[in-house]
């Protein structure tokens, strides 16, 4: 099944029915937990597969952990660490029994701890009382949902003495028919598509070009959501038009607040917009230079790094939050 897996991969014409085809045999004849990268959970849920780092994803963690620290101090008072938990870390107990996963809290715990508590959000036991009432993850997807995301930022306003947005069901919009990356990779026969829900929210958002001496040219102004993005397969990079280097979004609040982040902070910093007047989020993996300038330049009130546990840990470009722009 390996050498027929590698195979229909490389075939443009059908792949996806073979590969539903092979995950079908795989898990009703061999009793497969594991499909393409993804473990296959009690109620058909998938979970991306973390068994271990690499040598230098081991590295490369203890390296970015040290960066916030150090960013935390260079800004006192000013900067929030939140680091999402993975699914499978809340939803333990749907994984396969026995599953070797990585032993993720003990490594939240040693990231919380040399950071520093004050001015982190560990969303653990927050998210574990939350999650019999409400879908945090996607089934299909790696990212939380915007029920997730609008949990994390309550204890965001929390902490950081914000009045939070009040948000009920009714206001979303709800989007059927979503299948995400987990899903594309693994193709499971038996999963059910999941529902993206957002806020359809006026709010404006410019994304900028930046040149090497830090000349900003406007690419685009629009509303926050690319809704193009709903009739196609990707349908989570609707929110914020994807992972743009840097963009503002403009809110309804007062003051500013810098995002640094990976994709999980796109169906959060909607909800910003109702406590900052300027919202400016960069993602390093399309902004090539450091932070000084920027920072000097906007005099933010806030500044929030918002991962995940899993990008967290493979980032190589976190560095440059430390370095001159």
């Amino acid at each position: 099944t390996a050498d027929y897996g590698e195979y229909t991969k490389d075939q443009a014409i059908g792949r996806d029915g073979w590969l539903k085809a092979q995950s079908l045999c795989e898990s009703l004849l061999f009793q497969k937990e594991e499909i393409g990268g993804a473990m296959i959970g009690k109620n058909d849920a998938l979970f991306t597969k973390m068994f271990a780092l690499t040598p230098n994803e081991e590295k490369l963690l203890q390296k970015n952990t040290t960066l916030v620290q150090q960013f935390i101090e260079k800004f006192p008072g000013k900067v929030t660490f939140l680091l999402a938990p993975s699914s499978s870390v809340i939803n333990a107990e749907e994984l396969p029994a026995n599953a070797p996963m990585l032993d993720e809290n003990a490594r939240l715990d040693s990231i919380f701890e040399t950071v520093g508590t004050a001015n982190s959000l560990d969303l653990r036991d927050t998210f574990t009382a939350a999650k019999d009432d409400i879908q945090l993850y996607y089934d299909t997807d790696h990212h939380w949902t915007s029920y997730g995301a609008y949990l994390a930022y309550q204890q965001f306003c929390q902490l950081r003495g914000l009045t939070l947005m009040e948000v009920t069901e009714s206001d979303y919009t709800i989007v059927p028919d979503f299948y995400g990356t987990t899903y594309s990779k693994a193709l499971y026969w038996k999963s059910k598509p999941d529902s993206i829900a957002y806020l359809d929210l006026p709010n404006t958002m410019t994304v900028w070009e930046v040149s090497p001496t830090f000349e900003l040219t406007e690419n685009f102004t629009a509303t926050m959501y690319d809704k193009s993005k709903l009739e196609t397969g990707d349908k989570y990079a609707m929110f914020l038009h994807g992972n743009n280097g840097l963009s503002r979004v403009e809110g309804d609040g007062e003051g500013k607040i810098l995002v640094i982040k990976d994709s999980y902070a796109n169906s959060f910093v909607p909800y910003l917009t109702a406590n900052y007047a300027a919202i400016d989020v960069v993602d390093f993996r399309n902004y090539n230079y450091g932070l000084d300038q920027l920072i000097a330049a906007n005099d933010y009130d806030q500044i929030l790094v918002l991962y995940s546990y899993a990008s967290f840990t493979t980032d190589p470009y976190l560095y440059r939050a430390g370095v001159a722009g």
